[in-house]
């Protein structure tokens, strides 16, 4: 039996039902937390047309990820610096904006069709990227390390079918780490992976998103 077979098989036996997900990318990547308890449901609709502080266009800027050109465009290569491309998120309570936050790319941003979620901080004045993921951030929780952990939603395909991975990702010397899958979801079936199944099948989950490219 291939592998992919396999892993299937184990994970379909090991979900509870829940209800369907849209066929929208940008709503299917809004849907709220339902299954992973001790987590801020975070939802964002990129429906704001200003910053809520001018120190996000400059950081953007500063980053040359985007323009200030206003003739640009959401799909050209480098798109508008704007609320309705970026959005800024604290990246912990005791570090300021300017030295470090976590920022996510609404879909389509630059033509690159998914969302993005990039980590930055600040060493020796400039801002260094500690982390990328194509990726959509849907809860956190507090932690002894000072940095939230966080809940990251990972669109991936299998025959077709999209497949919806919600990973947990805790802080380690300097960076965010995967640590384990707590919910996959599909078309019509889903919810929380059990705890005996879960070190086998977050691995599986972890080749997948690599293979794909999904964290950088």
């Amino acid at each position: 039996m291939k592998a992919k077979i396999l892993f299937l098989f184990i994970l379909l036996t090991s979900l509870t039902s829940c209800r369907n997900d849209t066929e929208n990318p940008e709503i299917a990547e809004n849907i709220k937390i339902e299954d992973t308890e001790g987590f801020q449901d975070i939802e964002i609709l990129f429906d704001e047309s200003d910053f809520s502080d001018p120190v996000m266009k400059k950081l953007l800027l500063e980053l040359k990820i985007c323009t200030d050109d206003t003739l640009a465009t959401l799909n050209s290569e480098t798109p508008l610096c704007s609320a309705e491309n970026f959005k800024f998120l604290p990246l912990r309570e005791d570090i300021s904006l300017k030295n470090g936050f976590i920022l996510l790319v609404k879909a389509n941003t630059g033509g690159f069709p998914l969302r993005r979620l990039l980590i930055f901080q600040r060493e020796r004045g400039n801002l260094v990227k500690t982390n990328g993921f194509v990726a959509n951030i849907i809860g956190r929780t507090k932690s002894k390390s000072g940095y939230d952990d966080l809940l990251l939603r990972f669109n991936d395909k299998d025959q077709g079918e999209d497949l919806f991975y919600n990973c947990l990702f805790t802080w380690q010397e300097g960076r965010y780490e995967y640590k384990q899958v707590e919910v996959i979801q599909g078309a019509n079936w889903g919810g929380p992976v059990k705890q005996i199944y879960k070190d086998s099948i977050s691995k599986e989950v972890y080749r997948d998103i690599m293979n794909n490219e999904m964290i950088f």
